[in-house]
């Protein structure tokens, strides 16, 4: 996230964090998952601004419940995004094949450059 948040600051651009929540995860939980999701990456952003010095006022976050991939690449037309920047789980072998690549989905299928950042990145 402090990537996109550098990045929009230094473009003066809008920033959306999304974050998409599994199906199964959000009936289990009933709901309480998106709203402590949306909690979470508050906090996380915040602490994140504070770390930079400087308020950045220009920051949504969106919280939805389904396939990663699609619900990406419906905020990217949602929000007209002219990019995205998102981190990666770094899987590989069969872990890759069962689980499919969300990064690589939204990669192929986006209609805006991809940043893929690994989630180990300093």
């Amino acid at each position: 996230m402090g990537y996109a948040l550098d990045l929009a600051a230094m473009m003066h651009g809008h920033l959306t964090i999304v974050t998409v929540v599994d199906p199964l995860l959000d009936a289990a939980a009933h709901e309480a998952s998106t709203a402590q999701s949306q909690q979470e990456i508050t906090s996380l952003l915040e602490r994140l601004v504070a770390t930079r010095g400087k308020p950045y006022d220009r920051v949504g976050i969106s919280v939805v419940v389904g396939d990663p991939a699609r619900k990406i690449l419906e905020q990217i037309d949602e929000c007209n995004a002219d990019l995205v920047v998102m981190g990666t789980q770094g899987l590989e072998g069969p872990r890759r094949l069962f689980f499919g690549s969300t990064t690589e989905r939204v990669l192929r299928e986006s209609r805006v450059p991809v940043l893929a950042v690994p989630a180990d990145a300093t």
